[in-house]
């Protein structure tokens, strides 16, 4: 898992070829230039695939983070780890 620019290290190590990624949508130009093997997705908050995920900016991180809950744990955790972060997570979720 990687957060903002942390997908240029997956990248840079190659994590991340062949598979989709996102990063901080600030570097979306730069990370496309840089690692031609990685299919760059622009939008969602996160991507994941298989068991490499990444995300956009620091919120992007949190809403990455309660979907490793989720994962891991189930739902209601991860709708009660939110709840108790008085965080409200995002409607929309990546197609996975």
């Amino acid at each position: 898992m990687s957060v903002c620019i942390g997908a240029f290290l997956l990248a840079r190590t190659g994590l991340l070829d062949g598979i989709t990624a996102t990063t901080h949508h600030h570097f979306y130009d730069q990370f496309a230039k840089e690692f031609l093997n990685v299919e760059l997705v622009r939008g969602p908050r996160y991507v994941e695939h298989d068991r490499i995920a990444t995300a956009g900016g620091l919120t992007s991180g949190i809403e990455l983070a309660l979907r490793v809950v989720e994962r891991y744990y189930g739902d209601d955790v991860a709708a009660n780890t939110a709840y108790f972060m008085e965080y409200t997570r995002s409607p929309e979720r990546p197609v996975q």
